[in-house]
C-alpha cells in the first residue's frame, strides 16, 4: 500500500553542511521551487512539528519522524486517508557524501495521491537535491 520515488547525488558537501541545509526552514523555499515557505516549531528532533506551505496550495504541519543528526530527516504530511513521507538520507561515499531524497504515499488512498501529485514529486526531486548540495556547499564557504 504504498508508492515511492528517490533520488541520489554524488556531492563533495560533508554531512555537517548537508544537516545544516536540511535543517534551516529558510532554505527549503530557495532549495524546491515548489516551497513558498516553511518553519519549524523549535528543533529539529522527532516528534518536533512545524508547517510547509506550497505553492497553489494551503499550508499543511508537518511532523519529523526520524531525526539521525548527519545521517537522515524524514517528515511526514497527513492527507486525507494517505501520509506524504519525505526522506533525507546522506552516507560517506567514495568521493563525498551520497544525499538522497525521496517521497512515499502509503495509506488507502496513496494511488490517488499517486497520480495526483506523484509524477510531479518525483521529477522535482533532482532539482531539490542538486539545490541543496549546491547550496550546502556555498553555506560551507561562507
Amino acid at each position: 500500500m504504498t508508492w515511492s520515488h528517490r533520488h541520489s547525488e554524488l556531492t563533495t558537501a560533508t554531512p555537517a553542511q548537508l544537516w545544516t541545509r536540511w535543517t534551516t526552514a529558510g532554505s527549503w523555499r530557495i532549495d524546491d521551487p515548489g516551497v513558498e515557505w516553511a518553519r519549524f516549531d523549535g528543533a529539529v528532533v522527532e516528534g518536533a512539528t512545524g508547517v510547509v506551505k506550497t505553492h497553489g496550495a494551503p499550508a499543511r504541519t508537518i511532523e519529523f519522524t526520524r531525526v539521525e543528526p548527519g545521517r537522515a530527516m524524514d517528515f511526514t504530511i497527513r492527507l486525507p486517508l494517505a501520509t506524504l513521507a519525505i526522506t533525507h538520507d546522506m552516507e560517506p561515499a567514495a568521493g563525498g557524501t551520497r544525499t538522497t531524497h525521496g517521497v512515499v504515499l502509503d495509506g488507502p488512498l496513496h494511488r490517488v495521491y499517486a497520480l495526483l501529485l506523484g509524477g510531479t514529486l518525483a521529477r522535482g526531486l533532482p532539482t531539490v537535491v542538486r539545490n541543496v548540495t549546491a547550496g550546502a556547499l556555498r553555506d560551507g564557504d561562507a
